[in-house]
């Protein structure tokens, strides 16, 4: 019976061993077709200008905009951030360009949506600092090219963050403050 029960207990052991491992090699395919490919699913919940969770193939996921911080939502413009984000996304074909993934487990991606012709072109991370709906952020310095001058027309042109010129809080000064 002793005998029994430490089979069982091995077999338990497999078992949980395998499940991990299909769970990892399972997220490591999800990345490489975030990176390669675009999605026949779809964006579910916006959290915030810069926070979504997508479905594809019944999989849900973070993701994190890589490149920007967007205002929280208690901060002025974060209601329309996350506005503008959710108009920019829903029910439109989408790319990840996956630049890496957080200690939260969210993927850090740069969002591309299709134009017309099946051109994954618009990246709606960018836009969303051109029109002043977030800022620049790249605490990794790699990828990002454009986001700073693309913040720069937009602090010029007084566009929503800046709308007030150069005297705003930025996101991670207010979670600093109130979370």
């Amino acid at each position: 019976m002793i005998l029994e029960i430490k089979v069982i207990a091995k077999i338990l052991e497999v078992i949980k061993f395998l499940l991990i491992l299909i769970f990892a090699l399972t997220n490591l395919a999800f990345m490489k077709s975030a990176q390669a490919s675009g999605f026949d699913g779809f964006a579910v919940k916006f959290y915030d200008g810069d926070n979504i969770t997508i479905i594809q193939s019944g999989i849900k996921t973070k993701v994190r905009l890589a490149c920007i911080d967007a205002p929280e939502l208690k901060q002025k413009s974060g209601q329309s951030s996350r506005k503008v984000l959710k108009s920019l996304v829903t029910g439109k074909r989408f790319r990840l360009n996956v630049l890496a993934k957080d200690r939260f487990g969210r993927l850090i991606a740069e969002v591309f949506v299709s134009d017309n012709y099946d051109n994954y072109s618009i990246n709606v991370n960018k836009i969303l600092v051109e029109q002043g709906y977030a800022h620049f952020y790249n605490p990794s310095s790699k990828g990002c090219e454009g986001y700073a001058s693309a913040e720069q027309v937009a602090q010029a042109q007084h566009l929503g963050i800046w709308q007030d010129g150069d005297r705003i809080e930025l996101p991670s000064e207010f979670r600093r403050e109130n979370y």
